[in-house]
């Protein structure tokens, strides 16, 4: 089973609920979850897989940002993964309002991870058509 299969699998048994989990030096959100996080707390997304984002915080800064989870009034699940004794642990769990986010990505085509769009020359009219659009109504993100 793979890390995403594993993240397919929590999800699927708490769907209204952020979940974190630590993987390395870092605890990470995926999808919804991870856009959510991106627009609350402004936390740069990645790539996880295609169409899909992630967002990191680093092991050092996680008390900061689930205080501000805490704040924000969301339920999650914080968890860590071990990967010595291939073990998840659940570190946290707080009810909290559900997300109405329900995109897995903000602009896929503008994510350098995903390599096949590099040379798709309709993908790449497309972001340059949607960053001017950007930059002429002088917002962030359509």
């Amino acid at each position: 089973m793979s890390f995403s299969k594993m993240l397919e699998g929590l999800k699927e048994r708490e769907k209204e609920k952020l979940l974190i989990i630590g993987l390395g030096a870092f605890y990470i959100a995926v999808g919804e979850d991870a856009v959510l996080l991106h627009e609350k707390l402004g936390l740069k997304c990645t790539c996880f897989k295609d169409h899909i984002c992630k967002v990191g915080i680093p092991r050092n800064s996680i008390g900061k940002y689930m205080k501000e989870i805490d704040k924000l009034r969301y339920g999650y699940i914080l968890y860590d993964y071990d990967s010595k004794e291939k073990k998840l642990i659940e570190l946290s769990y707080k009810e909290g309002k559900k997300s109405k986010i329900t995109d897995k990505n903000i602009n896929c085509l503008a994510c350098v991870g995903i390599s096949k769009y590099e040379d798709d020359d309709y993908s790449i009219a497309l972001l340059r058509f949607i960053e001017e659009l950007k930059r002429k109504k002088g917002i962030k993100d359509i």
